[in-house]
């Protein structure tokens, strides 16, 4: 396993080494986090989108993307994503480790200044982003927001989401609605972005071959010499339960009934729950797959995601309008089985070799070894993959009873077609 190491390097700042020789490239990506609002969504998505995207040395896109390609096809990438009520903007390149240029050029050192640059000198003359990358980024949001409602199945989650945690910032999509994305003008979004750089809290990443002091050092000296104010972010916020189940219906342009199911949980034993969940609808081994599915032929595909951060637990199904009833009872059966004690040890087992498999992929590629620190950093951890399966391990039948008791009927939404 790599080494991993975080440092705090300015106010609200975190840099994290994660060194492994087997890799031949350097990653390093900057993580922006911030309450997710409805009303700056969209101006922070598009903040993030246009710094991915330009400098004051290389002021639009195909600019930027020629000098990429020159270091040997280097990349650059933008990420926008939800993390409870939180969210997360990052701007990431990678590059070929120095030792694998033709002509010794430091490629390290070129991709560093881009990417500062990016960050610390964005295009934005009068005070506002170039306009040709911001309407080009506002274009690129917007089908991204079109993507979300296209996609029907994520749109029910999505739609469930927006009601299960009415009043919570968690109801609210990353990426803004189509008309906060299209109100945002070049001037609100360098405002957003200068806002970023000042009160988010900022979590750096590099992966590579070996370690580079210089990626260390620039940013240290980069974020040391600007004002900060750092806010107070809390990753983890479980949902309370409503008094009632909250039931919400809409009719869409669609052939097949989406029908999601939300339930919360005040269980705050993440590796039992996780475990529960497995054994639940994660995987097509689980008893809403095995028995809702195919057993009883009630839906076309019927699978459960637990949220750690809000204590949240999804089961979303495609299922024909008449068996939406019979679907709802047979899914609160198959947790009643588990409440009640009803599971092998076989569904252990091969439940714990799916969660084993998922965590033995952990540093195949510099993402993953983020994505697991990124979590570690989440819940105040340094943990290695091979120390959660262990927990993992841990976890008895008692536990996992417990983990599915803890389960209360939250919201049941219901997408039919017109």
């Amino acid at each position: 396993m790599a080494d991993h190491q975080r440092k705090v390097i300015a106010d609200g700042v975190g840099f994290s080494s994660v060194i492994d020789p087997k890799f031949k490239t350097n990653s390093i990506k900057v993580m922006f986090i911030t309450d997710l609002r409805e009303e700056t969504a969209a101006q922070n998505a598009l903040a993030i989108g246009v710094m991915g995207s330009s400098n004051e040395k290389y002021k639009n896109i195909s600019e930027i993307t020629a000098k990429l390609n020159s270091l040997y096809g280097a990349n650059i990438n933008v990420g926008i994503s939800k993390q409870g009520d939180l969210q997360k903007l990052s701007i990431g390149i990678s590059a070929i480790n120095n030792r694998y240029a033709l002509e010794k050029e430091d490629i390290c050192s070129e991709v560093l200044d881009i990417l500062t640059d990016c960050i610390f000198a964005p295009y934005a003359p009068d005070g506002a982003f170039g306009k040709e990358t911001f309407d080009f980024r506002k274009m690129d949001l917007l089908d991204s927001i079109e993507a979300e409602i296209n996609n029907k199945r994520g749109y029910a989650i999505l739609r469930t989401q927006r009601s299960a945690f009415n009043g919570e910032n968690s109801a609210f999509s990353p990426y803004g609605t189509k008309e906060t994305a299209n109100a945002v003008t070049p001037a609100q979004a360098y405002e957003a972005y200068k806002d970023l750089l000042k009160t988010a809290q900022v979590e750096i990443y590099y992966v590579g071959p070996e370690y580079q002091p210089e990626i260390e050092n620039r940013m240290k000296e980069k974020f040391g010499s600007i004002e900060r104010q750092p806010g107070e972010y809390k990753f983890v916020s479980f949902s309370p339960v409503k008094p009632e189940v909250c039931r919400a219906e809409e009719k869409l342009d669609v052939n097949q009934c989406k029908m999601v199911m939300a339930f919360k949980s005040d269980n705050t034993d993440r590796y039992a729950m996780k475990l529960m969940n497995t054994i639940l609808g994660a995987t097509p081994f689980s008893k809403l797959f095995l028995n809702v599915r195919e057993k009883l032929s009630l839906c076309y595909y019927c699978a459960s995601n637990y949220s750690n951060l809000k204590g949240a637990l999804f089961i979303d199904s495609g299922v024909e309008e008449e068996n939406i009833e019979k679907a709802q009872n047979e899914i609160m059966a198959q947790i009643e089985s588990i409440k009640n004690g009803d599971f092998t040890d076989e569904e252990i087992k091969e439940s714990l070799l799916s969660i084993k498999n998922s965590l033995s992929g952990v540093g195949d590629t510099p993402s993953s070894y983020i994505n697991w620190y990124y979590g570690c950093y989440i819940y105040g951890e340094n943990a290695k993959p091979e120390e959660a399966i262990e927990k993992y391990n841990r976890i008895t039948r008692e536990q996992i009873i417990e983990a599915a008791a803890s389960l209360k009927l939250d919201t049941i939404y219901i997408m039919k077609g017109e």
